[in-house]
């Protein structure tokens, strides 16, 4: 099964139901409105699809060719030809129900790029012995599209995947790294001057802490699980006792602008100065570290991304620290 993205299941209300466009977008933003922003608006547009009556999942019959910029999470069965950027040093794990390897690469095509995680022991082998390298074009199968923590998109190959190394008649000249294999670098700026795609460090003052919001977790690599039966299930680790994680969003200003950031793990616990599970279920312990937060400075880092609904920019943290005290003084300074 695979999801439509935001604007497919708009598209998808409108033909089935034959309402305009405008009513849909009107009711997703109502929706919205009611759940205090706490959700997604492709989520939004999930509640107001079934509010319809409109079904917003599709069965695939077969491979579905796609570029990196296409890639939309819970795509299953992908094909992409896509060039290797990066090759990342091959990993062991071992948990309570599973050990193994994995190795990551970062790739791109001409549209965008992305992390390539293999799971699969013959791919893995591929890569130890040295027949990918930096430079090689690669013609994925079966593959399938995760989302991270820091909201980036994920190709994933598992026991029934497949790729080419180098397969004729296939070139990929331009290629897009945004991002890369060393990791984002982030540059000092004022939140005024930050456009779309921007990897910055900014430093300012926490004006507003929203609720966190909480969802089932593996306790080995934190992904989200699925609910099956009375118990849980981990793509990677399989069945598996949830954690419960934390998405937590603060309205930062540095007196140029303010802006949305969302935080995950550890950086909610830098922002908040305790586990975000202590607040879970609990209002008033909520409200008493809110009152202490509000007016915290601190130093962010984080990737800008356009929350195409509310047409604003947000950021989504990397890494959350006190912010320096003589930093700030030399820009009051200034």
């Amino acid at each position: 099964m695979v999801t439509l993205n935001y604007q497919e299941i708009i598209e998808k209300i409108c033909k089935d139901k034959g309402v305009p466009q405008e009513e849909v977008e009107a009711k997703i933003k109502e929706k919205l409105n009611q759940l205090s922003d706490l959700i997604s608006k492709e989520g939004a547009a999930h509640i107001v699809a079934n509010e319809y009556g409109v079904k917003v999942y599709e069965t695939q019959t077969g491979p579905k060719k796609v570029k990196v910029s296409e890639l939309n999470p819970m795509m299953k069965n992908v094909e992409l030809n896509i060039k290797v950027a990066t090759v990342y040093e091959v990993r062991s794990f071992k948990t309570a129900v599973r050990e193994g390897k994995v190795c990551n690469l970062f790739v791109a095509d001409d549209t965008a790029s992305c992390r390539l995680v293999i799971w699969d022991e013959k791919l893995i082998k591929e890569v130890e012995d040295g027949k990918i390298k930096e430079g090689d074009i690669l013609k994925v199968s079966n593959g399938y599209v995760k989302q991270n923590d820091r909201g980036y998109k994920e190709v994933h190959l598992g026991g029934q995947s497949t790729w080419i190394i180098n397969p004729k008649g296939i070139t990929i000249d331009a290629v897009s790294v945004s991002g890369g294999g060393s990791g984002p670098k982030s540059e000092r700026k004022f939140l005024k001057d930050l456009k779309e795609n921007d990897v910055a460090a900014v430093i300012g003052t926490v004006v507003q802490i929203f609720e966190p919001r909480f969802y089932d977790s593996c306790p080995d690599c934190g992904k989200k699980v699925l609910t099956e039966g009375d118990g849980f299930i981990c793509g990677q680790h399989g069945k598996v006792e949830s954690k419960p994680q934390g998405i937590l969003n603060i309205v930062f200003d540095d007196g140029t602008d303010n802006m949305r950031i969302v935080c995950f793990r550890n950086n909610i616990t830098k922002v908040l100065g305790l586990e975000v599970i202590e607040v879970k279920d609990n209002p008033d312990k909520f409200r008493e570290v809110q009152r202490s937060v509000v007016g915290k400075q601190l130093k962010i880092q984080g990737r800008i991304n356009r929350n195409t609904f509310f047409d604003r920019l947000e950021m989504m943290a990397f890494s959350v620290d006190d912010a320096d005290p003589k930093e700030l003084a030399m820009e009051l300074q200034e």
